[in-house]
């Protein structure tokens, strides 16, 4: 995977930990607590992808990014973190991540 200087804005942390947590560890039992300005959504771990904002790979705006995808405990849904939309402050499994 290719890391953007973009996503230095504490993503990489967040891929740091999924990375430490699962791909050496195996750990599937973690619960992350994304914290934001309106709520807080507890999630498990579903996948990291690359992914783009859907504009033409020639257009001046187009952006190139990582994901993950996380499923909302409560709902079942899954949604995505990228470096544009952290959370104010991240927990996996009480210990503070952002």
């Amino acid at each position: 995977m290719i890391i953007f200087e973009k996503e230095r804005n504490g993503f990489t942390t967040i891929l740091d930990c999924i990375d430490e947590l699962y791909e050496r560890k195996q750990n599937k039992t973690a619960v992350f607590k994304f914290v934001y300005a309106d709520k807080v959504i507890e999630a498990k771990y579903d996948t990291m992808f690359e992914s783009d904002n859907g504009e033409e790979m020639d257009s001046p705006d187009y952006d190139e990014y990582n994901a993950i995808a996380f499923e909302n405990l409560e709902t079942h849904e899954l949604f995505e973190i990228n470096y544009k939309n952290l959370p104010n402050e991240l927990y996996c499994n009480s210990d503070r991540i952002l």
